[in-house]
């Protein structure tokens, strides 16, 4: 199933919004300079956001669907839009996890909507926990990322997680070169 251009302009409009904050200083990075080449993208969190909209329920889904830019129950389709594209390509692999804890309350259709295997159970063990949560991250990300960066505690309810890495070869390799268009805004 193709990406359609609404959920492109939702996940372009996420961005937008994001980098806005990021560079008035007030994001969470406030007082860090944002360095020339900073880039940033929501193409790997939405679809995470779209599948929590999607579930949520009160207030949390207003807020989700008000970020994302789609009616909550339109998000979950935008999400599976999103993590198919990469899996149609080489270079490219997109992941999605929820881990809950065992006392969660978890509606099943919402579950069963997950792609195969994103719903994992958090034991209450936080070593063994840690373990599955890292072995994810480094599977999923061909070993990009080792390491899951979250603190786990006995309060810990859910690990939300979203991975997009990309290994690529370039024909070219980047050079740094200053540069200005003649042209545009």
């Amino acid at each position: 199933m193709p990406i359609t251009d609404r959920t492109v302009r939702a996940v372009n409009g996420l961005t937008s919004r994001w980098a806005g904050v990021v560079g008035s200083g007030a994001g969470p990075s406030a007082g860090d300079a944002v360095r020339p080449g900073f880039v940033l993208s929501a193409a790997g969190v939405w679809p995470l956001l779209g599948f929590l909209a999607d579930g949520a329920g009160g207030a949390a889904r207003e807020e989700l669907a008000e970020g994302l830019g789609v009616p909550a129950g339109e998000a979950a389709a935008g999400a599976r839009e999103l993590l198919a594209g990469p899996a149609r390509m080489r270079g490219p692999d997109a992941a999605l996890g929820v881990w809950t804890k065992r006392t969660a309350e978890v509606r099943e259709e919402w579950a069963a909507g997950l792609p195969v295997g994103a719903h994992g159970v958090l034991s209450g063990d936080a070593g063994a926990d840690r373990e599955e949560l890292d072995a994810w991250a480094a599977k999923r990300t061909d070993g990009l990322i080792e390491e899951m960066p979250v603190v786990l505690t006995d309060r810990t309810e859910m690990v939300p997680a979203s991975a997009l890495a990309v290994r690529t070869d370039w024909l070219r390799p980047f050079s740094e070169d200053a540069w200005a268009p003649e042209t545009g805004p």
